[in-house]
């Protein structure tokens, strides 16, 4: 019988958080020439940077997306900005996003700026930094794009939760709650040679612990956090609860299976049952109170 290599690197998964309290929406700017329908959420996604050194001139344009100070918006983050203009390039079916220009807040504007084109790539994959954690989409070896050489280990997945608040406009009475499972491929790496399928499996049981304890995390939020003035009390408590919980996990996945590699399916089996126990979550989102009326009575 095969027996797993000690070298399948034992992967401690990353909590990563963007913290975005909005006041008032930004103002978007959006023009379109766009022949496509609109992107799904399963389908990949690209994000360029200004700092990204590559050549999209062969790719397509099909619109433009600027995200301005409205005159009021107040603490426009940048992660909140983006995450409008993912929403209106995916509308018109781009499947790219170059930011060409960023501003940052100043002494004019509390608000981050952006202009950005909106892209239809031919083949998004090639050039994919990381990945969002799908029910149908499974890691394949390209995902994996980190470099191997002088890396002691078969195989290392890095993946993380990255959580973020929806802007609030005024007078808002709820806010909502998002939360992704990342795999940053990047980071991640995997080498030719022992049983690859075998070793990709191994994998994806490690980002499957990480959508797994996202679900766990949204699932503490919504019983401990019964307003914002509590959330932003609370959340970073909470937070370390999970990531400790979570590290936990990976170790213990990782070192069941390297005593005894005939239990990566029982683990495996284990994981699958325990995210359809809290498929409630698994839209990634819960909506709360802005003020909790029964708390302050």
């Amino acid at each position: 019988m095969l027996t797993f290599p000690e070298s399948c690197k034992r992967t401690v998964a990353i909590l990563v958080t963007a913290l975005v309290l909005q006041n008032c929406a930004p103002k978007k700017i959006v023009s379109s020439t766009s022949k496509y329908p609109p992107l799904s959420e399963a389908e990949t996604f690209i994000v360029f940077t200004e700092e990204d050194p590559i050549d999209i001139s062969g790719e397509e344009i099909i619109g433009e997306i600027r995200m301005k100070d409205n005159g009021l918006s107040l603490n426009c983050s940048y992660e909140s900005i983006l995450a409008i203009a993912l929403k209106e390039a995916r509308h018109m079916g781009a499947n790219g996003l170059k930011i060409y220009e960023h501003q940052v807040p100043d002494t004019w504007s509390t608000c981050h700026r952006i202009k950005a084109k909106a892209i239809r790539l031919q083949n998004a994959k090639q050039y994919e930094k990381e990945i969002i954690w799908q029910p149908g989409r499974r890691l394949e070896k390209a995902d994996f794009k980190g470099p191997v050489e002088n890396r002691p280990h078969q195989a290392a997945t890095m993946s993380f939760i990255r959580y973020n608040i929806d802007a609030l406009a005024p007078f808002s009475s709820k806010f909502t709650f998002r939360v992704q499972t990342v795999f940053d491929c990047r980071s991640s790496y995997l080498k030719d040679g022992y049983n690859p399928e075998q070793v990709l499996e191994h994998e994806q049981g490690h980002f499957d612990i990480t959508e797994l304890f996202a679900r766990k995390y949204l699932k503490a939020i919504q019983e401990q956090v019964h307003d914002l003035r509590e959330f932003e009390k609370n959340h970073t408590r909470i937070y370390q609860e999970i990531q400790e919980a979570l590290i936990l996990g990976q170790d213990n996945y990782d070192s069941d299976i390297y005593a005894d590699i005939s239990k990566q399916k029982g683990w495996l089996e284990k994981i699958n049952q325990e995210l359809k126990t809290l498929e409630v979550y698994s839209d990634k989102k819960i909506e709360l109170p802005v003020v909790n009326k029964d708390r302050d009575k």
